[in-house]
């Protein structure tokens, strides 16, 4: 009996601490959404996306994306698009489960855009440090209720969900999540350097697991799933990157070419040229609204980039007017 009167003080005890925990969580959730920055100001996109706004575009992606608003490489592509951008993109890495991350929320905050152009790497497909093992895409964001409850559900590491919580303390949100370093968009690669390329090369298969491709490769369906419940045309991208047969390029295209609706024939799929080539670009019937563009061996240029992986302010420039702007007509 006294057991019995024990743990039922027990359970009491625990549902009344973790009322008093959700209550304070509550509490802080949101406290910064009257925060609003630019997207060229603030690697951050909770204090960007605010709520009930309405974009022409919005881009998700990694430090590659990222770059298209950094500096005034925002301004360049919406003058040049004539749309209104959303750059949901994250440095550091960050993959598709970040990515489902920010979009869910972004479409949970009432916003909404037309079309999401996510610029995929090949990299994401492979590498834990950039999906569940990330530790950059929420440390310069505020702390949210329903971002916490996604990463319980999607089961990130413990660490990554503590550190979220400790953003409740942060109080200077101009300083923590400005861009650190400005104007190295403007920078162009002075060389080609095959020996830093090799390095990259084997730094990412040293990332790489494999096993892991199938498994992440599914949070494209979910990000699909999100796009067409809020009315969102998607269209996958691979952008250029100054390497060569980059690991697992060819596994990242086989998969989205069948997302798209290619089958095993080659048929149920759009062709359109586009600078020459014949790539992917919508499919058919249930997928009419996903597209794809495999563009990883174009603008083999120097000039555009300002290392071996990002694009320069003029390469932002050329890929919006190039390609960018007439994948969207």
């Amino acid at each position: 009996m006294q057991s019995k009167k024990f743990i039922l003080k027990l359970i009491i005890f625990s549902l009344f601490n973790l009322a008093i925990m959700a209550s304070l969580l509550l509490f802080f959730s949101g406290q910064n959404r009257d925060i609003r920055l630019k997207n060229w100001e603030t690697e951050s996109n909770l204090l960007v996306a605010g709520e009930n706004e309405h974009y022409d575009i919005a881009i998700l992606g990694t430090s590659r994306g990222r770059v298209f608003s950094r500096d005034s490489n925002h301004l360049t592509m919406e003058n040049i698009l004539e749309k209104r951008v959303i750059n949901l993109s994250k440095g550091g890495g960050g993959g598709l489960l970040p990515a489902k991350v920010h979009l869910a929320h972004f479409y949970r905050r009432g916003n909404k855009a037309d079309h999401v152009i996510y610029f995929v790497d090949p990299w994401i497909f492979f590498c834990p440090i950039n999906n569940e093992n990330n530790t950059f895409f929420l440390r310069d964001e505020p702390f949210e209720t329903s971002i916490l409850f996604d990463l319980i559900i999607k089961r990130f590491p413990s660490e990554r969900i503590i550190s979220y919580i400790q953003m409740i303390a942060v109080d200077d949100w101009k300083k923590i999540s400005k861009y650190a370093a400005p104007g190295l968009d403007r920078l162009t690669l002075k060389a080609i350097d095959p020996v830093k390329l090799e390095e990259a090369r084997n730094h990412y298969l040293g990332l790489y697991d494999y096993d892991k491709f199938e498994h992440y490769s599914k949070f494209l369906y979910d990000i699909n799933g999100l796009a067409k419940e809020h009315n969102s045309r998607i269209t996958y991208i691979m952008l250029p990157i100054l390497m060569r047969d980059f690991p697992g390029a060819k596994e990242v295209d086989e998969k989205l070419r069948a997302i798209t609706g290619k089958n095993i024939n080659g048929e149920n799929f759009i062709n359109r040229e586009l600078s020459g080539k014949t790539l992917v670009h919508k499919g058919t019937g249930d997928k009419k609204d996903i597209g794809y563009y495999n563009l990883i061996d174009e603008m083999q240029d120097r000039q555009f980039f300002y290392d071996h992986m990002h694009f320069n302010n003029r390469g932002v420039a050329h890929f919006t007017k190039t390609y960018l702007e007439p994948i969207l007509k």
